[in-house]
């Protein structure tokens, strides 16, 4: 069954209505695509078919749209608004779809900036990325690109500890994050959140929070942390996550009777 048709539709009615359904709109690389204009090489937008206002909404290509009309503009000294741009006009209309159609465009192109996969998967309700981002909202944060408080943008680590450890171990490893930096962006970088989460998923109970806090919160900013879980990994054979957890093992324990330390869990044969 035929599921799109190729139209010719003018730039003025094309518009992204579903801003998370796809990256964030660049306006440099929208001149430089026009600074470039090759007619013959100009791939069809795919769309969805028209709202009630005659807008079609641009799942893929809304940059080739706005060079197309500041090529037109360029061209003939109009505003471009009028200028036709080749379209597959696809059935479906809704953002979760679209958000969908969208990742399997661009799987495999040029690589898409992980933030901006997370929010669009997001966007098409894929399971994993809906749970991932109710537990980020929960504790606090926000997934995005921007380093502001209370922001994340490692999200391969987000997922890393989601699937590896378990959804209740990222919440509890971004509170613990939260208490014991604030809203710093450097707190959840990719490093500190899979070091914390394997930390967390061995030893939540059994670590205090007051005195991680005492020996690592008040002590260390999230990158002299960081820092010292490097230097140890360089005199290691340990993965640098894997040397945040062992730092935060050692900190917890400077000063503690045996007795009181934390211990890895032996092996049962």
């Amino acid at each position: 069954m035929e599921r799109y048709k190729l139209v010719d539709i003018q730039v003025k009615h094309l518009s992204v209505v579903w801003v998370n359904a796809q990256r964030p709109y660049n306006e440099k690389w929208a001149q430089t695509i026009a600074d470039n204009f090759d007619p013959d090489k100009f791939d069809p937008l795919v769309v969805t078919k028209a709202d009630g206002l005659g807008v079609y909404h641009v799942i893929e290509g809304q940059h080739r749209r706005h060079a197309l009309q500041k090529f037109a503009a360029k061209l003939d000294g109009t505003s471009g608004e009028n200028e036709y741009a080749p379209c597959r006009v696809v059935d479906d209309a809704d953002p979760e779809r679209a958000a969908e159609i969208w990742l399997g465009i661009n799987k495999g192109r040029k690589a898409i900036k992980p933030v901006h996969e997370f929010k669009v998967a997001v966007t098409a309700e894929r399971e994993i990325e809906v749970d991932i981002n109710r537990i980020v909202i929960k504790v606090g944060y926000k997934v995005s690109s921007t380093k502001a408080q209370y922001t994340i943008s490692a999200v391969s680590a987000l997922r890393m500890v989601y699937n590896v450890h378990s959804p209740l171990t990222l919440e509890r490893t971004l509170r613990l994050l939260s208490d014991l930096w604030g809203g710093d962006p450097a707190a959840v970088s990719a490093p500190l959140l899979r070091g914390f989460g394997m930390f967390v998923n061995e030893f939540h109970g059994s670590a205090q929070l007051k005195r991680l806090r005492q020996q690592i919160g008040e002590r260390f900013t999230p990158w002299k942390f960081r820092d010292a879980a490097d230097a140890r990994r360089k005199n290691t054979l340990e993965k640098l996550d894997e040397a945040i957890a062992e730092n935060i093992i050692r900190e917890y324990n400077k000063g503690l009777p045996s007795k009181s330390c934390l211990r890895h869990k032996q092996a049962t044969v």
